[in-house]
C-alpha cells in the first residue's frame, strides 16, 4: 500500500467515524464563533456569559468543522517529512509507510494503528493543536519571558486557560475557546515556532515506535470510550514509551546542529520548552479530567505524564548545550501550576451552574 492509499484510507476512517454522523444538526452553524479582537477583551464580557460559554461547551454537542480539519491535516502533511527527514539525519530510517492524520481520539497520546504489512496510520487528536496553540498564546501573553509589558493580567489568562482547558476535555476536539487576538513580533514568531516544534515531538514520539520496532511486539487494544467509539490502538508498554520519548528527543534535538553558538543559546531554550509543554498539558489535563470524574481514552497505555516528564527532563539534562536549556520549560510548567487553582475555580462555577 502506497503513502496515497493510506491517506485515502485515512480520510474514509474519519469520514465514516466522524461524530457529526451521529448528532442532530448543531443549534447553530459552528464556524461563526466569535473572537477577541484585541488583548483587552479577553475574559471582560460579565460574567454570566464567560459562565455561559464554558458550560455551553459542555451541553451542546458540536460538528467537526470541515475546514479547520483540513487546516490541522495541511500542518501534519507539512510537517510529517521534515520529522522523518530529521530522523533519518540522526541515524535512524524505516521502509515502513508512515502517514500521520488528524482524528477525534479523544487523548493527547497519538495513536498508531498499523495496517498490517502494509504501514502504520498515526492518529494525532484533532483537540491536541487547539490546545497547544490556545495555551501557548496565552502563556506568551501573560508571561515576561515573552515581551513586558505582558498582554493579559493574570486573571485575564486564567480564564483563558480555563476555556482551552474545558473545550478540550468536554467538545471532543470539535470545539474551541474563543480564538485570542493575533500576535506580532517576536510573540508572534515564538507561538508559530513553539507549536511547530511542539507537534513534531508529537509525532517524532509515534515515529520513534516504527523506527525502534516497538509495534511487532504490541498488543492490540481497543477502548470503546473515544468519541468515535470503539476504536483500536497499539499498546507497547511503559517502557518502550519512554524509549519513544528519548527517540524523539534526540531527533528534535538534531535539528539544532547546524546552529552556531550563539543561535543555540536563543533556540534550544524554545525547542525544549515546546517538546516538555506537551507533556506538562497531558499531566494537567489528566489530573482535571480525573477530579472531574472523567474518562480518558486509552488510559494506561502510556506511563503517567508526570513520571514521563520527570525520565525525559534528566534524558535532557544530558543532551543539551546550553546551561539554562531547561529553565524555559521550568517557567512553563509553574506558571501551568499556579494558573490551575483558578482554573478548578472556574470549573467549580460552571458546576453550581449547572445544577
Amino acid at each position: 500500500m502506497t503513502v496515497e492509499e493510506l491517506r485515502d484510507r485515512h480520510v474514509r476512517l474519519l469520514r465514516d467515524r466522524r461524530v457529526v454522523d451521529h448528532l442532530g444538526p448543531p443549534a447553530h452553524p459552528a464556524d461563526t464563533a466569535a473572537r477577541y479582537h484585541t488583548w483587552t477583551q479577553v475574559a471582560a464580557e460579565p460574567l454570566p456569559d464567560l459562565l455561559g460559554r464554558l458550560v455551553d461547551a459542555r451541553v451542546r454537542p458540536r460538528a467537526y468543522r470541515p475546514a479547520h480539519l483540513h487546516r490541522q491535516q495541511r500542518t501534519l502533511d507539512a510537517l510529517q517529512p521534515e520529522v522523518l527527514h530529521l530522523a533519518r539525519a540522526a541515524g535512524w530510517d524505516t521502509a515502513t509507510p508512515v502517514l500521520a492524520g488528524v482524528f477525534p481520539t479523544g487523548t493527547l497520546d497519538t495513536l498508531s494503528v498499523p495496517v498490517p504489512g502494509r504501514g502504520v496510520l498515526v492518529l494525532v487528536d484533532t483537540a491536541l493543536p487547539d490546545l497547544l496553540g490556545a495555551v501557548l498564546k496565552t502563556m506568551t501573553g501573560a508571561l515576561p519571558n515573552y515581551g513586558t509589558p505582558p498582554l493579559l493580567s493574570g486573571e485575564q489568562a486564567s480564564f483563558a486557560l480555563a476555556e482551552a482547558v474545558n473545550a478540550h476535555l468536554y467538545g471532543n476536539g470539535a470545539v474551541q475557546a474563543r480564538p485570542l487576538p493575533e500576535l506580532s513580533g517576536q510573540r508572534a514568531a515564538l507561538v508559530s515556532l513553539m507549536a511547530r516544534r511542539a507537534t513534531q515531538f508529537v509525532l517524532a514520539h509515534e515515529f520513534g515506535h516504527v523506527l525502534a520496532g516497538h509495534l511487532a511486539h504490541a498488543r492490540r487494544r481497543t477502548d470503546p470510550g473515544t468519541p468515535v467509539g470503539a476504536l483500536d490502538a497499539q499498546s507497547v508498554g511503559w517502557r518502550r514509551e519512554h524509549e519513544a520519548d528519548r527517540i524523539a528527543a534526540v531527533i528534535m534535538l538534531r535539528s539544532l546542529d547546524d546552529l552556531g553558538h550563539r543561535e543555540l543559546e536563543a533556540h534550544e531554550p524554545y525547542l525544549v520548552a515546546a517538546v516538555l509543554l506537551v507533556l506538562f498539558l497531558h499531566e494537567v489535563t489528566d489530573r482535571l479530567a480525573d477530579e472531574l470524574g472523567l474518562t480518558v481514552p486509552f488510559a494506561g497505555n502510556h506511563p503517567p505524564p508526570v513520571r514521563r516528564i520527570q525520565t525525559l527532563v534528566e534524558h535532557l539534562a544530558g543532551q543539551v548545550r546550553t546551561p539554562r536549556a531547561l529553565d524555559l520549560a521550568a517557567d512553563a510548567a509553574t506558571w501551568l501550576e499556579d494558573r490551575l487553582g483558578d482554573v478548578r475555580e472556574w470549573f467549580r462555577l460552571v458546576a453550581d451552574t449547572l445544577r
